[in-house]
């Protein structure tokens, strides 16, 4: 398809960058061309590059892009693997010396993140777009009066039961179909920060204010166990994952070190200190061979569990990081807290693949559909948000509660949704009900 007339918008840029490829520093005017940073926006300088008239080409299918934030040029692993391409990769973009005429830093953000989306893409079993038929209406079908403020809520994995930790110390089990209260849990933990199932659904840890990890039988809520005393915790411990094989359990703390406890002999077997801050939570991807954390220090902490070695260090929240995340593959990582923003990371190498503000305040719980197709959020401005993963879209806003979103579970199907607030209650979504 040929491309627009240009000739007015490149001759202004031809001035701007004195006659240079922005990319190469190319200074054969023949050789340049100008390419829109997004084809959909108006042609003006904010929109464009001056590049050489190949790598505009490449820049408008999406294999080469700019990093908005160090303007750093990356480049797809196809192009790179061209001798006359591989030197882009790292190379810093030109800009005018005059700011009217640079390109918009938010342009160039979409730009790269579609970039990383298409690297990602582009391997196997990644999640792929939805369907175009596809679409979510959630529909409210139950509210669960809990009667305390709500911390933590957790799905079983063959979707019966669901469990509450709240803020009266008390973890309690319902039936999920009809919201039915099974069990009422006490073990003098304080506040109940944090409930999970084990993988076959028989035990319940919850995490408690007093140092203490307490785990009951689900089946008719007989206390098992403790997981506390030396090697353990010192501080309110905060949030706790099942290994997805049953054999360990992780913790993260106040304290600022996360524990790997064996279940068979109840004890410690590795604490990881490299925290500079409280630990608020800790996930297990679901190969169970790497643990991930996420803290007051503002960093997310990727570790692998075989000898505890420190695999990666994500950096870029500036505030406290409530939730981490894995995807259902295993190959992305969701981290979201009180800066506001929701960061999508590639675990092999910690890319940063996109961040999402939803102007919301504090975010306070991240999960993925059990599809890996989307992401839902919860937050201070009392909503659930639904995000495409693919791109990043805001799909849906649900205000949901009358005070702040602090947890969420989705039921084992996809088919629902769970979220737990300040306003001391459970409201399960329908996420395919008829739209109002």
């Amino acid at each position: 398809m040929p491309q627009p007339d240009h000739s007015l918008l490149r001759e202004a840029l031809i001035t701007a960058y004195e006659g240079q490829c922005a990319i190469t520093g190319c200074a054969v005017a023949e050789a340049l061309d100008v390419t829109l940073i997004d084809p959909k926006a108006p042609a003006e300088t904010s929109n464009a590059l001056l590049l050489r008239a190949d790598l505009c080409r490449l820049f408008r299918a999406g294999l080469i892009a700019v990093d908005a934030i160090n303007l750093k040029v990356a480049v797809a692993p196809e192009v790179a693997a061209a001798p006359e391409y591989a030197t882009l990769n790292q190379q810093t973009l030109r800009q005018p010396a005059r700011m009217t005429m640079r390109c918009s830093r938010q342009l160039l953000d979409a730009h790269y993140r579609r970039f990383n989306l298409r690297q990602m893409t582009q391997r196997p079993s990644v999640v792929s777009p939805l369907p175009p038929t596809q679409t979510l209406h959630p529909v409210q079908r139950r509210t669960i009066s809990v009667k305390s403020w709500v911390n933590s809520i957790a799905y079983s994995r063959d979707g019966q039961h669901l469990a509450t930790g709240s803020w009266d110390g008390v973890a309690r089990i319902w039936r999920a179909d009809d919201g039915y209260l099974l069990h009422t849990l006490q073990a003098d933990l304080g506040e109940v920060n944090s409930v999970n199932f084990s993988p076959d659904g028989r035990v319940l840890a919850a995490a408690g204010r007093n140092q203490v990890v307490q785990v009951w039988r689900v089946a008719d809520g007989t206390p098992l166990y403790r997981l506390q005393g030396p090697g353990g915790h010192s501080g309110a411990v905060f949030s706790v994952s099942f290994s997805p094989d049953g054999v360990h359990l992780v913790s993260g703390s106040w304290d600022h070190t996360v524990c790997l406890w064996n279940l068979i002999d109840k004890q410690p077997i590795r604490r990881f200190t490299d925290h500079a801050g409280a630990v608020n939570s800790v996930a297990f991807s679901p190969t169970g061979r790497l643990i991930a954390t996420g803290s007051h220090d503002r960093n997310v902490r990727i570790w692998r569990v075989a000898d505890g070695t420190l695999l990666n260090t994500l950096q870029g929240h500036t505030d406290a990081i409530f939730s981490v995340a894995f995807s259902p593959d295993g190959r992305l990582l969701a981290s979201a807290g009180t800066d506001g923003s929701i960061r999508l990371w590639r675990v092999a190498d910690g890319s940063l693949l996109y961040v999402l503000q939803a102007n919301s305040g504090a975010v306070f719980s991240v999960i993925f559909s059990p599809d890996g197709m989307t992401m839902a959020s919860g937050d201070y401005n009392r909503s659930v948000r639904l995000w495409r993963v693919i791109d990043g879209t805001l799909i849906h806003t649900i205000s949901a509660h009358g005070e702040g979103v602090t947890s969420l579970a989705y039921s084992p199907d996809g088919n629902c949704l769970a979220s737990g607030s300040f306003d001391a209650s459970v409201k399960l979504w329908d996420l395919h009900g008829e739209p109002s």
